[in-house]
């Protein structure tokens, strides 16, 4: 799948464009935080933890996403294909050696990929613009809440109280506690 994808786009990813993530579109910084979380992962699962099948797992899982960018040959947005195609052979590596080095020269880089090095995750890179908060009343899912991930916790409360598939879980019921756990739920 990996070669499938790179020979799909391969024009597009030997075109020279910088990367300026202020100027991606809103599904290329998607796409660019998938790839800094992927590398964050992998790294973790295999320094930390040894884990060598998630690993893979998360590899396969960035494949799908950029498989699911459309258009593919849209060039706005290859600067951000490249950097993912690149870091998935950079991460691919160590497991299939190879294949990764093949990749690698058909992407015209020079030299081997053993002096490209393990790709680093931008820790700016992989925060969430929004966070989906999930609902509860009585412990029971009443509903889900997209909100700012810079959202303070009165405001996701006020939402998560204003919200009409809520609201009628609570018709008739007194409000006696509401309990915020930050960036991941709301249970009233």
């Amino acid at each position: 799948r990996v070669w499938k994808l790179v020979c799909d786009i391969l024009p597009l990813l030997q075109s020279n464009v910088a990367l300026e993530p202020e100027k991606l579109s809103d599904e290329g910084k998607a796409l660019r935080r998938s790839v800094h979380k992927t590398i964050r992962k992998i790294t973790e699962d295999i320094e930390e933890r040894f884990h060598f099948n998630t690993a893979i797992a998360a590899v396969m899982e960035l494949v799908n996403t950029i498989q699911a960018v459309e258009p593919k040959n849209d060039p706005r947005n290859a600067p951000v294909l490249k950097e993912a195609v690149e870091s998935i052979i950079r991460m691919l590596a160590p497991f299939v050696p190879h294949f990764a080095e093949e990749i690698w020269a058909a992407l015209g880089h020079a030299g081997g990929i053993d002096g490209a090095g393990w790709p680093t995750c931008d820790p700016a890179a992989t925060v969430d613009e929004e966070l989906l908060i999930v609902v509860q009343v009585n412990g029971k899912l009443r509903g889900k809440l997209t909100v700012p991930a810079a959202a303070v916790e009165g405001m996701v409360k006020e939402m998560a109280l204003a919200d009409s598939k809520v609201r009628s879980f609570l018709e008739g019921k007194t409000v006696r506690k509401v309990i915020y756990v930050p960036g991941k739920l709301v249970n009233i």
